[in-house]
């Protein structure tokens, strides 16, 4: 059936004719009310003359109805200015009618106004530009909050965003449908540092190329590759270790240790060396959380937040030993994991509290004379560094990714860089967060991330493209490609690094279009940092030129091949495993006596598929004629006396309770501990002894 031929269709194309001739008339009505008003208004009572002038800002969609209804004024002329009779009018202004006001005639002109574009970039404000923002795949309510105070509208990521706030890494398919106007918070491949494992590859590599340079990270294994080199190192080496999952957070899975053959040979874990002599402020251990924004990869443009967070440790410090190993809240300053310890300190003041603002950190360093300028100075070469070290692999995909955004960068992301310092204040970098936490439960988290979310939002050059002609342009791309125009296409320019290659079609080019893009996304983001500031590209040229030996690196693309130092590790880790794995065999055969049971399994397992298959339905049939034996009630009746008496003894020796403070002490107890125990949770918030007393 064809559907152009049905009532239904027929009616539905009725209905949509009848809608806009209604809403042609309701706009005719209301520009011819509008301009009577305005007659009215500018009605002159003791001169002669009478001026009626259109406005640029005042032209839109609407043109079509203020002309007719300016024509009823004016006996069926277009007339968009006035003039009296005495004036001179233009040559180029035709006399159109008359028109007669308070006994006095008057002479109208038509004059076409051109409305003039301004090219200034910097006078344009985020309201005017109307730009959307999308805030659903975020959990932080205070990010669509801030951007509705920014003039910003808040939409569902169905709709045209120019901005979309992400909590998580999005999907390769989003990248590709990007228009040329959007932006996201995620680089593609920025994962290169921001999980431990192929953080400490990246640096572990560059540190092989440059030694002298890249000793901005404490000496790190990835196991199980690593495991032979760890190992030796251990033998030569009374360290302390600390050991943690490749890719955890939050301070989940993390412990020390003085010993590595504790460590399983086959477990897949990040060992770095413990730094036993940090600084200290008050007794405690603390690192810095500092947030850097990354506007471009190519050309690579990085800005630090100058207020950030520094988190402390609840318990005093001492240099690790077997004993103290295990105190999280003392080794330990994730605030998701000292959060939940008795001693953690809530305070106003700058001067204490377990969370503190970078700018006490900084009042504290001068009233001891350290140079804080110095020291900041080197964290920004740290950041620099690790972003380096990953920036092969974040340019080419990048422009994998999009290959046509001409206009503005597509993507921009604010990072959370871990820093600790050591005693003689050489920070180093501990980890690297690509979606930093945005809850603001303390004064002090409001006072940071709030600035950092206006001032990130203000910088970026989301506001330097304007939607509607790039969705022309795109439109007009399209209808080209699959017409199959002869005419010459619109070129795009293509930017790379920092040059600009148009091939443009001989038309005319409005002077918007004959700045860079890259120049216009340079001079916005100068001209709106705020509380930020710009280290890549270092304002000193020697910077610039030291920091220029590191783009060259030999081995952009094969970062992950193998080597013959890979290999020769690989092959060491192997055959240490093999040995771990026959000595464990020759214990249990040594123990059990089970070597014939042990031959039995293998020889299971290497036989042929059908046979497995055969004896699994063989024993599946067993048991589904499998019936139960006979129960004995004496047995039963002593095995319920045997959970009363075992039941009677956990509530005596208040085993539940000692467990619980234990677990509660070390950090490892779980939401669903709390959930089931709230009382006991309860009572070890409010300090109480639970192994005493209720």
């Amino acid at each position: 059936m064809n559907l152009k031929n049905s009532k239904f269709y027929k009616r539905i194309q009725e209905l949509r004719r009848f809608s806009k001739e209604k809403i042609r008339k309701d706009r005719e009505q209301r520009t011819s009310a509008r301009l009577d008003m305005a007659l009215s208004e500018q009605r002159p009572r003791h001169e002669s003359d009478l001026e009626w002038s259109s406005s640029p800002r005042r032209r839109s969609k609407k043109t079509k109805g203020k002309k007719k209804a300016a024509s009823r004024l004016s006996g069926g002329k277009d007339t968009h200015c006035s003039s009296p009779v005495g004036d001179e009018i233009p040559p180029d202004a035709g006399i159109q009618s008359y028109i007669q006001l308070n006994d006095k005639c008057y002479r109208l002109a038509c004059t076409r106004q051109v409305p003039v574009k301004s090219s200034r970039d910097d006078d344009r404000s985020i309201s005017e530009s109307k730009s959307a923002i999308c805030v659903s795949n975020s959990r932080y309510a205070m990010i669509g909050r801030i951007s509705k105070t920014l003039g910003y509208k808040l939409v569902k990521e169905t709709k045209l965003w120019n901005i979309l706030w992400s909590d998580s890494f999005p999907g390769v398919e989003l990248f590709k449908n990007m228009k040329r106007f959007q932006q996201i918070n995620h680089f593609p491949g920025m994962i290169e540092i921001c999980r431990k494992d192929l953080l400490s590859r990246n640096l572990n590599r560059m540190f092989k190329v440059y030694p002298h340079d890249y000793k901005i990270f404490p000496k790190t294994w990835m196991l199980p590759a690593d495991y032979g080199d760890a190992m030796n190192y251990a033998l030569t080496h009374k360290r302390t270790f600390i050991l943690k999952p490749d890719s955890g957070a939050q301070g989940r899975g993390i412990w020390l240790t003085n010993d590595l053959k504790t460590i399983g040979a086959n477990e897949r874990l990040i060992c770095q060396t413990y730094v036993h002599r940090p600084l200290l402020i008050d007794g405690y251990k603390f690192d810095l959380r500092v947030y850097t924004l990354i506007t471009s990869v190519d050309p690579l443009r990085i800005f630090v937040y100058n207020e950030g967070l520094a988190r402390f440790a609840t318990n005093k410090y001492v240099e690790p030993t077997p004993g103290n190993s295990n105190d999280l809240y003392m080794h330990l300053t994730n605030y998701s994991v000292n959060k939940r310890n008795s001693h953690y300190e809530l305070c106003d003041n700058d001067d204490c509290g377990s969370k503190r603002k970078l700018s006490a950190i900084n009042n504290w360093m001068r009233r001891h004379n350290y140079d804080v300028e110095e020291f900041w100075t080197n964290v920004d070469d740290v950041i620099i560094k690790t972003v380096l070290s990953a920036w092969p692999v974040l340019k080419h995909n990048y422009h994998a990714c999009f290959p046509g955004h001409d206009k503005i960068q597509a993507c921009f992301e604010i990072l959370g860089f871990d820093i600790l310092v050591d005693w003689k204040l050489k920070p180093y970098i501990l980890e690297v967060n690509h979606s930093p936490s945005f809850h603001t439960n303390e004064q002090v988290d409001r006072e940071v991330k709030r600035p950092l979310i206006r001032d990130t939002l203000n910088l970026v050059s989301a506001v330097l493209a304007d939607k509607k002609q790039i969705m022309r342009e795109d439109r007009k791309r399209v209808k080209q490609r699959l017409l199959k125009t002869k005419g010459e296409a619109l070129q795009r320019p293509r930017v790379c690094n920092g040059s600009t290659k148009t091939e443009c079609s001989p038309r005319k080019v409005e002077p918007e279009e004959d700045q860079d893009p890259l120049a216009q996304q340079v001079a916005w983001e100068d001209s709106h940092m705020g509380n930020f500031r710009r280290i890549m590209p270092p304002p000193d040229g020697t910077k610039a030129e030291y920091y220029s030996q590191f783009y060259g690196q030999t081995n952009q693309v094969s970062i992950f091949a193998e080597t013959a130092a890979s290999k020769k590790r690989e092959d060491l880790a192997r055959k240490m495993r093999l040995q771990i794995e026959e000595k464990k065999a020759k214990q249990d055969q040594m123990l059990n006596g089970r070597s014939k049971t042990d031959k039995r399994k293998r020889q299971l397992v290497i036989l042929p598929r059908a046979v497995r298959e055969k004896n699994r339905v063989q024993l599946y049939r067993l048991q589904e004629h499998w019936v139960p034996g006979f129960i004995s009630e004496a047995e039963e009746r002593l095995r319920h006396t045997w959970l009363q008496m075992r039941t009677e003894a956990i509530k005596t020796l208040r085993i539940t309770e000692n467990v619980y403070a234990t677990l509660y002490e070390a950090g490892n107890l779980t939401n669903t501990d709390m959930v089931v125990f709230p009382h006991l949770y309860q009572h070890l918030q409010n300090g109480f002894d639970i192994k005493q007393h209720t």
